[in-house]
């Protein structure tokens, strides 16, 4: 049987956009080996928006604001909310919740 380092270069796999894979094969260590090995993984950058849902549906959409939070509706039942700014994320959430369901 081949091992998995040699299954997964036999793999017909493209990246999006091109380019090509470097496959990393581990040691009797378990250590990886070849240049990506090193380089730690980069640190995510804290999100600049959030999508807000209820009931697992998208209902509005909250980007930064320099009093908090805007809210930029992206279901008609929260049309009500667009452009207003609230002190933070759930505070707006709160309010789509509201309008959601049709209550004020």
């Amino acid at each position: 049987m081949p091992s998995t380092a040699a299954l997964r270069e036999d793999m017909d796999i493209t990246p999006a956009g091109g380019g090509s894979l470097e496959f990393l094969t581990a040691h009797s260590h378990g250590r990886l080996q070849g240049v990506e090995a090193a380089r730690p993984a980069p640190a995510l950058p804290e999100p600049t928006a959030y999508v807000i849902e209820i009931d697992d549906e998208a209902v509005g959409l909250v980007t930064s604001h320099p009093q908090g939070v805007s809210f930029h509706a992206v279901d008609m039942r929260a049309s009500a909310l667009e452009g207003q700014v609230f002190t933070d994320a759930a505070a707006a959430r709160a309010a789509a919740e509201s309008a959601f369901y049709g209550r004020e």
